[in-house]
């Protein structure tokens, strides 16, 4: 045999020595931990029919009790409260999400009405302002060449209006005048009835004219003294003719003087409403270059006409200022942002799947809003308006509502839950939620069964609500219920179940 042969049988040799005592040592720990479990009861190796049968008279397995009975000291640390099953109004709701935003119309941004300076910030940021305070004082030079516009146009309507007055006078008194000349009055008594009376170049005109006619009807008049004859016959014609003259151009001076005066008159009438009109449009444009929140001063003294003093157009808080002290601005530039919070409005999204509870929502309607930043408060809202147009991405219609903040807990940008009513609401048995507690999936409600006892009754449940839930079975209006304290009981009630 080889020495490789002889290593070979020696390793068999010695490792069946090792196997046979890992063996042994294996069945020994065996037999150990039997013997211990027999000591200890672990196991039990009698046959079923040799075990220590009950007593005959053994009593069946009770029910778990129902009733919890507490003493006077639990009762008292207890802190339940007891309500009554009400019948009202109910209906499916689904909370969605929504955002606290600005009432559009409650929240005014001021930007400059035209390029710039800022002279004076009058006002702090979140500072309290009531409508019609200043809020800062801006210069702008069109603002100055407006101002000078509108004065031109102020002097040239005061001059329009007096020569409009003028022409209205002297018309009226060329009337006078003809009508006193019908009376065919002296010279001297015409000079003296008109001698306070504007007439202008009608004066000369008529006057002259009738002093003409005058003149022709005394020469006239002389001629029939003269003897008879040729010579004397044809003067007389003459001067007839002259007379006549004089009359018909006497008589066209008066028609000329009288359809000239009221012309006159309309025509200045027509400049005076134009000039009018052109103040108007200068005013308009100034006040548009002022914008509707801007103080509408009458600036006397030429260094000033470029002031512009920008007014808070609400009661409300200064949410924004851009505003800075000799800085310069470019038209549009925002200056500031005044809000009124005492209400705020609340957005949310109907999607596709609830649109039929559009049909239910109303402008005008009550929306329950629960807001988790306030402990979950439930809030009432009045549904302002509805979309009606389906957004494209979200596939979302809009609703809004109005929430009073008179408090002005309610901050823009809070989360909040809007309650969309998925149903028309129907008559239903309902209790608090937190009289509702469940064990195994079986909820039941604690109803008070004489002093200190409650007694436990299962009920079956419909709707739920965020504040209430409906009961199908179990209980009748008015049946009184535990609303607070129910899990204390339920407590109790299994604490007697294991004991």
């Amino acid at each position: 045999m080889t020495a490789r042969s002889v290593s070979v049988a020696r390793f068999w040799a010695l490792l069946s020595r090792y196997a046979n005592a890992l063996v042994g040592g294996l069945i020994v720990l065996a037999g150990l931990v039997f013997l211990a479990a027999l000591m200890f009861g672990w196991i039990d190796v009698l046959p079923y029919h040799s075990q220590v049968a009950e007593p005959s008279d053994a009593r069946e397995p009770t029910a778990a009790p129902n009733v919890v009975e507490l003493t006077p000291e639990k009762l008292a640390a207890s802190g339940l409260h007891v309500t009554t099953v009400e019948q009202r109004l109910l209906s499916k709701t689904r909370d969605v999400p929504g955002e606290i935003t600005y009432d559009a119309s409650r929240r005014v941004p001021l930007n400059a009405p035209v390029e710039g300076l800022v002279l004076q910030v009058l006002v702090e940021p979140a500072q309290e302002v009531q409508k019609g305070r200043p809020l800062a004082v801006l210069s702008c030079p069109e603002i100055g060449i407006a101002r000078d516009l509108v004065e031109k146009r102020k002097a040239d309507l005061a001059l329009a209006r007096r020569e409009e007055n003028r022409a209205v006078d002297v018309a009226r008194h060329v009337d006078e005048l003809l009508v006193l000349l019908q009376q065919k009055p002296k010279l001297p008594e015409v000079d003296t009835a008109l001698k306070e009376r504007m007439l202008g170049e009608y004066r000369e005109k008529i006057i002259g004219e009738y002093s003409r006619l005058l003149f022709a009807e005394r020469v006239s008049e002389s001629s029939l003294t003269l003897e008879g004859g040729p010579l004397a016959t044809r003067q007389i014609e003459q001067r007839k003719a002259e007379r006549e003259q004089a009359g018909a151009r006497f008589t066209g001076a008066c028609e000329s003087a009288r359809f000239n005066a009221v012309q006159d008159r309309e025509r200045a009438s027509a400049e005076a409403e134009r000039a009018e009109r052109l103040l108007s449009v200068a005013q308009q444009a100034l006040n548009n270059l002022l914008g509707p929140w801007a103080a509408v001063e009458e600036i006397s003294d030429p260094e000033r006409l470029n002031e512009l003093k920008l007014l808070a157009p609400i009661d409300g808080r200064v949410v924004e200022r851009q505003a800075v002290q000799n800085a310069r601005i470019d038209t549009g530039a925002a200056l500031f942002v005044i809000a009124n919070t005492s209400q705020m409005w609340v957005s949310a999204e109907i999607h596709e799947r609830d649109w039929k509870s559009l049909e239910l929502a109303r402008q005008g309607d009550h929306l329950d809003i629960r807001v988790p930043a306030l402990n979950g408060e439930m809030l009432h809202a009045k549904i302002r308006w509805i979309g009606s147009q389906v957004e494209a991405v979200k596939r979302s219609v809009p609703i809004v509502a109005e929430l009073g903040n008179d408090d002005g807990r309610l901050k823009p940008g809070m989360f909040v839950w809007a309650v969309i009513p998925l149903e028309k609401p129907h008559e239903a048995l309902v209790v608090p939620r937190g009289a509702i507690t469940r064990h195994e999936n079986q909820p039941f409600v604690f109803i008070p069964d004489g002093e200190r006892r409650f007694r436990r009754v299962d009920v079956r449940l419909g709707i739920e609500t965020t504040d209430q839930i409906e009961l199908l079975a179990g209980l009748n209006a008015g049946d009184a219920v535990v609303d607070q304290g129910s899990f204390f009981l339920k407590s109790e009630l299994l604490l007697e179940r294991e004991e």
